[in-house]
């Protein structure tokens, strides 16, 4: 097995990584790689879903805060390379051109935020996906139960199934958390438990006297009415609490893999395979994640493992936790999956059981995209957010990319080498 001399590719994490010889460059003249350029990757699809080909960098109008930007460089990255449009003599690119035909997935499984049923089901159908869509330049990683696998990004198929096999449910979980806001005395939801916890207390009161008249011998063992106010007081505090450390956990998870992802050549693809997190007061935190993840040419795309249960405002059921029904009005779960994949130019899949089917949809959708470059009007690297516009021309086509960025500094990118008897 060849190992890659790049290990300081994920210094951060310790990584070592794998990779079997990636195609030779084709013959265009000299590169130099740059991290003053702006790359953005972009799928045009019909109204058929069906990938637009044969597009140039004259179809196309990038604004960014609303200003028109020179494209300098332009081509298209599939399975079945087709000559890349050559440069301008200014343009510098990102990327090197033996990077191309690699791809990079991260499957991140956030434990905490995924039922004991999710889980089992999530690896069988991610082990199919490694088996079946897993090719030999590619590089992969598996998240186990918060730390990469072997601390590691590989080419080896096998190392990446033990990783998946090594996955076991979190005793922390969101269904559990919100299997004791349905237990007595009963919260309804995560919206009520939110508004109780800030300091609701006609909510708090109006719940006592909901739960003393359904449970009144229930309520009479508990020492009566003014005694379930106050459990429910502590219930609401104690799931915010909770569930805010989890996402912060999740949130931090990202931002780790983002950092150091960054320091790969090349488009980057992170599944995070969720059930949602609380978002709440961390909300500000997602779009500079999707904004310094954006920057670096990562790809967030996002499973929501709730499946169809999610579309009619149920809690997927979980069968290591007893229950009853807990309302998801005014949950923000969702929010937070939704935000990261579109800002990344990526797609958030939810409402749907099939698991496999929404992991080959990505696998495709990160196999044949374009590639535009330019450099930003605006060369401030100031840590601002920018906003990128992507115009096309043809009308009846969907475009989508990402939407900005967060101007900073990208560090030194670290190509991919193979090591020689090694």
């Amino acid at each position: 097995m060849n190992v890659v001399a790049g290990a300081a590719a994920l210094m951060a994490l310790g990584v070592a990584l794998q990779q079997a010889p990636v195609p030779a460059p084709s013959a265009q003249g000299p590169f130099r790689s740059s991290t003053s350029l702006v790359e953005v990757d972009v799928v045009v699809k019909d109204g058929d879903g069906r990938f637009v080909s044969g597009l140039t960098a004259d179809d196309f109008d990038v604004l960014e805060d609303g200003a028109p930007q020179a494209i300098q460089h332009f081509y298209l990255v599939t399975e079945s390379p087709t000559p890349r449009t050559a440069a301008t003599d200014a343009a510098v690119l990102p990327r090197s051109p033996d990077q191309t035909g690699r791809r990079v997935f991260l499957l991140v499984f956030d434990l905490e935020h995924l039922s004991a049923q999710a889980v089992l089901r999530l690896k069988h159908d991610a082990a199919g996906f490694i088996n079946d869509q897993f090719r030999a330049a590619d590089l992969g990683g598996v998240y186990v139960n918060g730390n990469l696998w072997r601390n590691r990004l590989t080419n080896d198929r096998q190392e990446l199934l033990d990783g998946v096999r090594a996955l076991t449910p979190s005793l922390e979980t969101a269904a559990r958390r919100l299997a004791a806001l349905a237990a007595f005395p009963r919260i309804p939801g995560e919206f009520d438990a939110l508004r109780i916890e800030r300091g609701d207390s006609r909510r708090a009161n109006e719940l006592a006297v909901e739960n003393c008249t359904s449970e009144p011998v229930a309520c009479a063992q508990e020492g009566g009415r003014e005694y379930i106010e106050e459990r429910i007081g502590l219930k609401a505090r104690t799931y915010v609490q909770e569930a805010r450390r989890a996402a912060s956990s999740t949130l931090d998870m990202l931002a780790h893999a983002t950092r150091n992802l960054a320091r790969l050549e090349g488009r980057k693809t992170v599944v995070l395979m969720s059930e949602g997190f609380f978002l709440d007061d961390l909300r500000a935190q997602l779009p500079q994640i999707a904004g310094t993840a954006a920057r670096a040419g990562i790809a967030m795309y996002t499973l929501n493992a709730r499946g169809s249960s999610g579309a009619a405002g149920r809690i997927l059921p979980d069968a290591s936790v007893e229950r009853g029904t807990v309302s998801t009005f005014g949950e923000t779960s969702q929010e937070g999956l939704d935000l990261l994949a579109a800002e990344t130019g990526a797609v958030a899949f939810r409402n749907s059981d099939n698991y496999r089917n929404a992991l080959d949809a990505m696998a495709a959708d990160t196999s044949t995209y374009y590639v535009l470059a330019y450099s930003p009007a605006n060369g401030a690297l100031d840590g601002k957010f920018r906003r990128i516009e992507l115009r096309t021309k043809w009308a009846g086509v969907q475009v989508r990319a990402r939407r900005g960025y967060v101007a900073t500094p990208l560090p030194p990118r670290r190509a991919v080498r193979r090591s020689a008897g090694l």
